[in-house]
């Protein structure tokens, strides 16, 4: 940094340079502001980030298993449910069931009760509950799953929360979601 910092002020400050070059005290002082400047530009990139990932502005990519009930045309939106890896308080996901999340619910209905959807639809009602619920196997519905690349805008992971609401424009090879809570 030292080199840098003596080629930036000799070149657009010639004479700030040779000022400082006779007060050494005044010199690590303008060094360790410059320091403290570059920590603090940091700082506020990351925070910018972080609020701006928070609030949906930064897409992230996944491969993702959606389950989708009936006909959905490209271009047309719909109301999905996602399931993720934080489970609500008093549940206890297996390392199984926590490898299969997160997975996205896409039924008919617009008001994104996919994840009711799904569970109605299922032969086995019971076992899809139970996988729903983080208490059993994902293998026996993975049929009827497509695995699609779908763009998230907002956080897919979620700390405070077992359930995320997206609304899903349907393309013709992939999913663009947009967080809703």
């Amino acid at each position: 940094m030292g080199v840098f910092y003596d080629h930036f002020l000799f070149d657009f400050w010639p004479s700030l340079h040779s000022f400082l070059e006779r007060h050494a005290l005044i010199r690590a002082v303008a060094k360790v502001l410059a320091y403290v400047g570059l920590l603090v530009v940091a700082a506020l990139v990351y925070a910018s980030y972080e609020a701006l990932d928070d609030h949906g502005w930064i897409p992230h990519d996944h491969d993702t298993p959606v389950w989708i009930q009936g006909d959905w045309l490209v271009g047309e939106y719909r109301d999905c449910g996602m399931l993720t890896t934080t489970p609500p308080a008093g549940v206890v996901l297996s390392q199984t069931a926590r490898a299969e999340l997160p997975r996205l619910f896409c039924g008919k209905n617009w008001e994104g009760e996919g994840v009711d959807e799904f569970e109605n639809a299922m032969p086995d009602q019971t076992g899809a509950t139970d996988a729903l619920r983080g208490r059993g196997d994902w293998s026996p519905f993975n049929s009827y799953f497509h695995v699609l690349p779908v763009r998230f805008f907002g956080r897919v992971e979620r700390p405070d929360s077992w359930f995320v609401s997206w609304r899903c424009q349907r393309k013709s090879d992939s999913l663009t979601c947009k967080a809703l809570n």
